[in-house]
């Protein structure tokens, strides 16, 4: 019997290869063995109906299957989650969705310091100032420093001076009988005589806004009655060169960007209100003060200027004058008869250059 087994089993397995020959690769055949030798064949596909025809006969198939919908719980979850991130983020009003016309709007109503602030946030806002820096400098300037950009007003290019003129002003002889007015300044850059004009008045107004500058920075010391560093006659320490030619160089960007000279003109208004607090508290001192309340101050403009107070006739030639500076505000006097300030009375640029003119041809 068990000879008779195997006899059947070889011959089986013999049938089942050549069925498996005879069918295509995707024939499938499964063998269950149960109790011992029952044998069970299945056949999933048999051979093609139609083996014999041609295959120049067949008709062309057509494909008609469809994209299976795949549906997945975790990837919903995903994209409800996303939709409530995207739904909050398009709720947050942001300056971004504004139009350009009123972005603008608002940024002439701040302060020039907070304008730059918003420049350096990305790309786009920083080219969107700086195309647009010369209004909102002027705009700025108009609404908040009006006073204080007409006792410090810009000096001339040497580009915007007469063709006929430029000679004569970067003159070797003329620009050292000049030195006197820049040599003995510690805390001011003397200005190029290649870029700026040299007259007289224009070098009055780069020292102006060069000192403005140099007047801002020792601020805290003067609030905290912090000794200012003495600097010995010939010795020029880094630090002090470092200092004056940053302050040179915000003036030199002031000259053709708007938006620079407003934010020079923001620092020494700052300088002027904290001098102004620090003197009215100084009993001791008994000369005549500026008014301002802290109403004025917190408005961040120079209108509280147009009230009467101390004259600033002479040019702080040394940092030691910062201790007793109060209001340093040039090219006005007061006019006791009208009640008012008079402006541009030491800037005289067209007279100089004709007196530079008449001194050549001597």
């Amino acid at each position: 019997m068990a000879n008779e087994g195997r006899g059947r089993s070889r011959a089986c397995c013999l049938w089942v290869a050549m069925v498996s020959m005879a069918v295509d690769d995707e024939a499938k055949t499964r063998f269950v063995n149960r109790r011992g030798h029952l044998w069970e064949l299945l056949i999933i596909r048999a051979m093609p109906r139609h083996a014999g025809r041609s295959s120049d006969d067949e008709e062309p198939l057509e494909d008609n299957t469809e994209a299976l919908f795949l549906r997945s719980k975790r990837t919903e979850r995903q994209q409800k989650r996303r939709a409530r991130r995207d739904r909050k983020r398009e709720a947050v009003v942001s300056l971004v969705k504004l139009p350009t016309e009123l972005i603008l709007a608002c940024l002439q109503l701040l302060p020039p310091s907070d304008v730059l602030a918003f420049r350096d946030l990305n790309r786009r806002f920083r080219q969107l100032v700086d195309a647009n820096a010369r209004s909102l400098g002027h705009a700025i300037i108009r609404q908040r420093y009006s006073l204080l950009a007409q006792c410090f007003p810009l000096p001339k290019l040497l580009a915007d001076v007469d063709p006929a003129v430029r000679p004569l002003l970067v003159n070797e002889k003329r620009q050292r009988l000049m030195g006197m007015h820049h040599k003995p300044y510690q805390h001011i850059q003397p200005p190029d005589a290649h870029l700026l004009c040299t007259c007289l008045s224009c070098i009055m107004t780069w020292n102006n806004l060069c000192l403005t500058l140099d007047f801002a920075q020792w601020q805290n010391h003067l609030d905290h009655g912090t000794p200012l560093p003495m600097i010995p006659r010939g010795q020029t320490p880094a630090w002090n060169q470092n200092l004056v030619h940053r302050n040179a160089c915000v003036v030199r960007a002031a000259l053709t960007n708007p938006l620079w000279y407003a934010w020079t003109l923001e620092m020494h208004l700052q300088s002027t209100i904290r001098a102004i607090r620090r003197h009215a508290k100084n009993k001791g001192n008994q000369r005549k003060h500026v008014d301002m309340t802290e109403g004025e101050a917190a408005l961040g403009t120079d209108t509280f200027l147009t009230k009467p107070g101390p004259l600033s006739l002479e040019f702080p030639f040394h940092r030691d004058e910062y201790y007793m500076l109060e209001a340093y505000l040039p090219n006005r006097y007061w006019k006791r008869d009208h009640q008012r300030w008079i402006y541009g009375t030491s800037v005289h640029h067209e007279r100089d250059l004709e007196l530079v003119a008449r001194l050549a041809v001597r």
